[in-house]
């Protein structure tokens, strides 16, 4: 295990974010997929400096989206928020202005999706009164703007509010199996999930009988299970998997199949409540083997950090603690990535005695050891990868309290790794020509017996 910042066999720090004069919540931070081409170029207080507003030299030309998706960062503070718009070699800051006043408004929890030619941020408020009574509110900003650092940083000229009658917490989103409609899933504190689907008008409506498309929501909000966190995990063969954890430790899973019938449930409890839950397959790849397996990782205020193997085969019966999760505070949250570049991904937690954590299997068996950590001045929220510089590699993103942490992989290790994969690439391409030469070598003899035979 290596702990030392200077020679870090795994990850460097390059830049660290502070939010303002604010603090952060545990549900600020989001990746945005976007295929919306990005203009701006590298300013020369590059990473520190924000841009403000979008300028007014900037070609108004429409462009065409781009093939694929570009990963960006969208982080928030308690009143502010902050895009980073990934480039080639760098990543634009940018201001994205809400109309909120410190002290005043809270943004509890965000969430951030690309829906056609529009760019949607979704943010659950708190706004203080002046008898210190509390309304709350679900806010929709959206923006058809061209360009990606455009639509971000006037996101605020359109914008959706729907009264909460309840204290939020974590929100997420989705989309309809049969029309493909986008759906912001809100959990609150009344033991409701609270769906808002998008509308023909681009208006969002709250749907009320939301067993129907998930039953499992609909034995949450029946027993008021006031649900912290809940992961939606996406396979690439259409199937789908909901994992929630609840306040009062209750973890509840239901795996979806590819027409949307819920095809497993299950339930367990644990005494503590649940900070985080993340579904993850282990094996890196944009496709589905028969043996791949998912798990989940649950991060609990109180206990350890709990993961559920196996979950299609086992349900919630079998687990394994990580070691040392519960030496450092609560666990605020975990994620998962190939850190190390074999092609399985690490588990990753935070916690909230300022400490992260990496745990990779032990070959062979269930078990985990710690394989890397850091410690950081301020307890961690969030964790998340994306490559934020568009060199090939993703960088790690680490939300603590009061800012956020840009860390680089080692790319002496990267190139080591590299040169190790290109070797194997060259090696099999070398071995299959002498397969080939061999295959051909043996028809002509065969031939040729034939020939003699004759």
């Amino acid at each position: 295990m290596n702990t030392n910042d200077s020679d870090d066999e795994f990850f460097r720090e390059t830049h660290y974010a502070r939010y303002g004069y604010d603090r952060t919540n545990i549900y600020g931070l989001a990746v945005l997929d976007s295929r919306k081409p990005t203009c701006l170029d590298r300013a020369e207080e590059f990473p520190s400096h924000r841009f403000e507003s979008f300028p007014s030299t900037t070609t108004h030309n429409k462009p065409d989206p781009l093939k694929k998706p570009v990963r960006h960062l969208i982080a928030a503070s308690s009143s502010e928020m902050v895009g980073m718009a990934s480039r080639d070699g760098y990543w634009n800051s940018l201001h994205m202005g809400l109309g909120l006043t410190m002290g005043r408004h809270e943004m509890i929890a965000m969430d951030a999706v690309e829906e056609g030619d529009r760019i949607l941020v979704a943010v659950a408020i708190a706004e203080k009164e002046p008898n210190d009574t509390f309304q709350y509110s679900l806010r929709i900003f959206s923006s058809t703007a061209p360009y990606l650092e455009q639509a971000l940083i006037d996101i605020a000229d359109t914008r959706q509010v729907i009264p909460l009658s309840s204290a939020p917490m974590h929100l997420t989103h989705t989309w309809s199996k049969e029309q493909h409609q986008l759906m912001f899933l809100l959990t609150a504190l009344d033991g409701r999930i609270h769906m808002y689907m998008a509308q023909d008008d681009n208006i969002f409506k709250q749907v009320e009988d939301v067993g129907s498309y998930y039953p499992m929501m609909a034995e949450i909000c029946e027993h008021r299970l006031k649900i912290l966190f809940m992961h939606i995990y996406d396979r690439p063969n259409g199937q789908q998997v909901i994992c929630a954890g609840g306040q009062n430790g209750d973890v509840i899973l239901a795996i979806y199949d590819q027409d949307g019938n819920q095809v497993a449930y299950h339930t367990t409890r644990v005494f503590s409540p649940i900070t985080s839950v993340l579904v993850f397959q282990q094996r890196v790849s944009n496709t589905v083997h028969p043996e791949d397996e998912l798990h989940i990782v649950v991060t609990c205020a109180i206990e350890l950090a709990i993961v559920y193997r196996s979950i299609e085969n086992n349900g919630l019966s079998k687990s394994r603690v990580l070691p040392q999760s519960g030496n450092y505070d609560s666990v605020m949250c975990s994620h998962a990535m190939d850190v190390d570049w074999d092609g399985e991904r690490e588990i990753m937690i935070g916690t909230y005695g300022r400490q992260v954590l990496i745990y990779k299997q032990v070959a062979g068996t269930q078990e985990y050891n710690v394989l890397w950590r850091r410690q950081f001045a301020y307890p961690i929220y969030r964790i998340s990868h994306l490559d934020l510089n568009r060199d090939g590699l993703d960088e790690l993103i680490v939300s603590t309290m009061y800012g956020v942490h840009v860390f680089q992989p080692n790319m002496k290790r990267a190139r080591e790794r590299l040169l190790e994969v290109l070797q194997y690439v060259e090696g099999n391409k070398r071995r299959i020509y002498e397969l080939v030469l061999e295959w051909r070598h043996q028809k002509e003899m065969e031939k040729a017996i034939v020939f003699e035979s004759q």
